[in-house]
């Protein structure tokens, strides 16, 4: 590098050369405070480097002019010198703000959420993350203003304000990370951080070097140290609120950020509005002073950014390993508590059936008071085995899981428990042998439930063995009363019995004697052996009656006198009907009590009908008529059909009844054939017309008057609709 020029004298009005050459000093003044014009040479201010003590050197195009000053002074008029700010890096300082900021917030939940010495080390790092913020704001706002003169900074006492930053920042943290903060707490806190703002910022103006003496406006500078406190308590405030939000909301912490962030350089340009300038011709001390060019500004904010952006990043990822160690600790604690809350014993033994570990429901169900209790035992005691011990260990070895499995666990008091279990076979390769976790519910009290239950079952099935066989007894013995087919000088008498289930409370009576022939149809009210042991009481007074030789009549008073004496009940009741036939076969005696009409019917015509006269009996006294029996008159070829409703009230596919017309229309069609096809025709077309099995008891009793009888005139006691 050419050097050119010598050591040039200043003086009070001009810079003199060796040669006498004088530059007026009106020739060297400051060009919009980026540039000294020297004669007819422009030298920007970068170009102005700090030589040996008192000397100035000016560096431009390779060329270095080198000034000393001298001792010879002239007395001149005081001027402050006149500084302007860089915006961009005023806005950059603005920006270190916000984000040191939004650290602090979430450095501030880290340190609550920690304890120990992870408290300890997050909240010294968190104050050193802080603090280096703060300060490089500080200082970068500092380099934002430009002063027509050089500055340089002296670096101890640059190291001293960022210790003092990062002080406050501690203060500040440790009050926000506390559970709770008073008022007075708060307020003391924020007198610390702003005094510790405030010195930290004075501290760095007292770190410049630089030809000029520095004046400060006592009032500003009261002003700016009160904004410290008034900024450091709204801080904390800011602070300790997004603190205590449980949950991440990140625009709300942003917006906080941004308010502090802004805030906090409030008070950095209020104290360097309280400074001012001066040029000095002092001798300037120039050990331990650093320069720092725009190369090292973009250093210091990029320093700043990556040490707060780390913090963020570790603050990012511990947040990430707390949360997932709180969930594993909520998973334990809810496995714990599920243990020992559970209702069921949940165990875990070795294969020999040693239990490892259990819980107080599983100590409880082997006999013991509680779990410590239980596994305080000797080792000899603390076992889960069972008669059958080798089999369960067999099956689950083989199955690697039993689901539902019934075995009975020795007591403590060496008793029985048999309980219901769900095991499972753990194999570890890292365990020395396979262990067996499981539940189990006392099922003691369902076994011995299910050994009754079994016992009530047995003696219910004998009993309802003996049930049958009597009711296969009754339906046999029923099946007896059913009338036979018979003659009775040429009468021709075909009958039919089917009850709805194994016996039921129809019957049919067909007696002859030497001068009558009776047929008796009777229908007791309900179904089953009740019903049945109705109709059979009923059975064998009628047969008593008949045998007497009564009336039919006097026999229907009688069997309703019976039944209400003797088995007098709403829930049963009966109706009959009764025909007497003598020997010339030209009439006969008819009688009927609440019954469906009987049938006379000559082949191929309509049936005329024969109604009871008297109610239903066994209900109350007056169900006899006095006229209740009438005497009908028949012709040869006729037939007779007495039947009960089961074969009227049946039903086909389509829920329609078939009725007491239908029934006739199958007379009409059956009559034309022998009694004995007649009957089985009627029993086959009422069992097409239904739908399924017959759901009441049905009887039917056909009697066919032989042909060649003389025809007779018709007599009735009383009228008989046709």
């Amino acid at each position: 590098m050419e050097k050119r020029g010598l050591p040039w004298k200043r003086t009070s009005e001009s810079w003199k050369c060796r040669n006498n050459r004088a530059v007026s000093k009106r020739s060297l003044r400051e060009d919009e405070g980026q540039a000294w014009r020297l004669g007819s040479c422009v030298c920007p201010l970068s170009d102005w480097l700090l030589g040996p003590p008192g000397w100035l050197t000016w560096k431009s195009h390779n060329v270095v002019r080198v000034f000393r000053p001298v001792t010879e002074r002239r007395r001149v008029a005081t001027v402050n010198l006149i500084g302007s700010y860089n915006y961009a890096l005023v806005t950059l300082s603005v920006l270190i703000a916000v984000v040191a900021s939004y650290a602090a917030l979430d450095l501030a939940a880290r340190i609550t959420a920690a304890s120990g010495w992870t408290r300890a080390a997050w909240l010294v790092g968190g104050a050193i993350a802080m603090g280096t913020g703060i300060w490089s704001m500080h200082y970068i706002g500092m380099l934002a203003f430009i002063l027509p003169v050089p500055v340089a900074y002296h670096w101890p006492t640059v190291l001293v304000s960022l210790l003092a930053a990062i002080l406050a920042s501690a203060v500040a943290l440790y009050t926000v990370s506390r559970q709770k903060v008073g008022v007075m707490q708060a307020l003391a806190a924020s007198v610390l951080m702003g005094a510790g703002i405030a010195s930290m910022h004075y501290i760095g103006m007292e770190a410049m070097r630089l030809l000029a003496m520095c004046h400060y406006d006592s009032l500003v500078v009261a002003l700016s140290v009160v904004l410290a406190v008034l900024i450091s308590l709204v801080a904390l405030w800011i602070t300790f609120h997004f603190q205590e939000q449980k949950k991440g909301r990140d625009m709300q912490r942003f917006a906080g950020a941004v308010a502090m962030g802004t805030a906090i350089p409030v008070m950095h340009y209020t104290g360097m509005a309280a400074a001012s300038f001066t040029p000095s011709a002092a001798h300037m001390e120039l050990t331990h002073v650093v320069s720092i060019s725009a190369l090292g500004t973009a250093g210091i904010a990029a320093a700043t950014l990556i040490v707060l952006g780390l913090a963020l990043l570790t603050s990012w990822v511990d947040r990430r390993f707390a949360a997932h160690a709180l969930e594993l600790h909520r998973s334990d604690e809810r496995y714990r508590l599920l243990f020992e809350r559970s209702l069921a014993g949940v165990y875990r033994i070795t294969l020999d059936g040693a239990i490892l570990d259990c819980n107080d429901a599983c100590s409880r169900i082997l006999g013991y008071n509680s779990r410590e209790e239980h596994l305080s035992q000797a080792e000899t005691d603390v076992q889960l085995v069972s008669q059958d011990n080798q089999e369960f260990i067999d099956a689950i070895k083989s199955q690697k899981a039993l689901n539902n499995y019934e075995r009975s666990v020795r007591r403590r008091d060496k008793s029985g428990v048999w309980v219901l279990e769900n095991a499972t076979l753990l194999a570890d390769h890292e365990a020395p042998s396979p262990v067996i976790e499981g539940t189990l519910i006392d099922i003691t009290e369902r076994k011995r439930m299910e050994t009754a239950l079994r016992r009530a079952n047995a003696q219910l099935e004998a009993q309802q063995h003996e049930i049958e066989e009597e009711l296969q007894l009754a339906a046999r013995v029923q099946q007896s009363l059913v009338p036979t087919c018979l003659n009775w000088d040429n009468i021709s008498v075909e009958a039919f019995y089917r009850p709805a289930g194994t016996i039921g409370g129809d019957f049919g009576l067909v007696t002859t004697g030497a001068d009558f022939l009776n047929v008796l149809v009777c229908d007791v009210s309900g179904h089953g052996i009740g019903s049945a042991l109705v109709a059979n009481r009923i059975y064998a007074e009628t047969i008593s009656q008949i045998e007497l030789g009564v009336g039919l009549t006097a026999m229907m008073h009688h069997l309703n006198r019976f039944v209400l004496r003797n088995l007098g009940s709403a829930e049963f009741y009966f109706t009959m009907i009764a025909a007497r036939f003598n020997h010339e076969g030209r009439n006969f005696e008819f009688a009927g009590a609440g019954h469906p009409p009987a049938m006379i019917v000559h082949p191929g015509c309509a049936p005329r009908l024969l109604d009871s006269q008297s109610s239903v009996l066994g209900l109350f006294e007056g169900a006899i008529h006095r006229e209740a029996t009438a005497e009908v008159s028949v012709e040869p070829g006729d037939r007779v059909v007495i039947y009960t409703d089961g074969f009227i009230e049946t039903f086909n596919a389509r829920e329609e009844m078939l009725g007491l017309d239908g029934f006739r229309d199958i007379v009409r069609e059956a009559s034309t054939l022998t009694v004995a096809n007649m009957k089985q025709a009627i029993v086959e077309r009422v069992a097409a017309w239904r739908n399924g099995p017959p759901t009441d008891d049905m009887s039917l009793v056909v009697v066919g008057i032989p042909q060649g009888t003389e025809s007779a005139t018709q007599s009735f006691t009383s009228p008989m609709p046709h």
